[in-house]
């Protein structure tokens, strides 16, 4: 049994039945979005506790799971506060066994999301974009090296996985629905994920923007393949924290002010997520 599977036993639920990786400024909301008379908080489990989980050394990353109860059902779900990125200095297998964990643990739905740079003038500061594809302009991938593997040593996946599905239609539009109820603008898309640290340039965003691509962050993809290359049910929303370098002129790119910028949209997108797990448990 590992070490995630003993702390649900120890707390007496059952693993995850959705797990939310949240992006930078998000989780700072999901007080604010809970309803108490629906959800009850059972554990919080920083990943400094979890053997084998790096340490986020990005100050808008906790690096922290927090678990929530359907006070109605009993079947929980969960919220990652915080993730690694390559960035930091983190390999690939490093920044996805965040999610990986918990897979083995039992979960079978996830559910990304990300702070984007808008590629289109369409996408203003607040939009949502729900991922039907991505780019890994990364140039790593976490899947090189020895096919992954359980602890048993079984094959997560096939060695050469199909990513024609990446992104679950039906997953995705029944998120859609719940982002729309709460006033949020949602447009499908396809996203960049790019190494950084540094924003991108003027030239690398015309030449995404020229490629019909919707939103650029510096995450999310390596976590996708590692996961949909496990056969599990994955979505993923890009919350739109400002125009891509070049897309407005003048335009200056900060982590600070972008984070400040979509503080309330997040809110919204968390309140969504536990909307549809409400729905999705009934």
């Amino acid at each position: 049994m590992s070490f995630l599977e003993d702390k649900y036993k120890e707390i007496g639920t059952s693993p995850p039945e959705i797990h939310f990786v949240l992006g930078s400024g998000f989780s700072a909301a999901v007080d604010k979005a809970k309803d108490s008379s629906i959800w009850e908080e059972r554990l919080t489990l920083p990943f400094k506790e979890v053997p084998g989980l790096k340490i986020p050394t990005v100050e808008s990353h906790s690096g922290l799971y927090r678990y929530f109860s359907h006070k109605p059902t009993g079947r929980v779900i969960c919220f990652q506060c915080g993730r690694l990125h390559g960035y930091e200095g983190h390999s690939p297998k490093e920044v996805v066994q965040t999610v990986i964990l918990p897979l083995q643990a039992g979960t079978k739905r996830f559910v990304l999301t990300n702070l984007a740079g808008g590629l289109k003038e369409s996408l203003t500061v607040g939009s949502v974009v729900a991922l039907t594809d991505h780019v890994n302009f990364t140039g790593q991938n976490p899947l090189v090296g020895p096919n992954p593997s359980d602890e048993r040593g079984q094959p997560l996946g096939p060695r050469f996985p199909d990513m024609s599905d990446l992104y679950e239609e039906a997953m995705r539009r029944q998120v859609v629905r719940e982002l729309l109820a709460e006033g949020l603008r949602v447009e499908e898309g396809i996203y960049i994920g790019v190494l950084g640290p540094n924003f991108e340039t003027a030239a690398e965003v015309q030449l995404f923007a020229r490629w019909g691509l919707s939103a650029v962050g510096m995450s999310t993809v390596w976590e996708a393949l590692a996961l949909r290359h496990a056969g599990v049910q994955l979505s993923a929303f890009s919350l739109i924290s400002n125009p891509a370098c070049g897309i407005e002129a003048g335009e200056k790119l900060d982590h600070e002010s972008i984070l400040e910028a979509v503080s309330f949209y997040s809110e919204k997108i968390i309140r969504s997520f536990f909307n549809y797990c409400d729905r999705q448990f009934f």
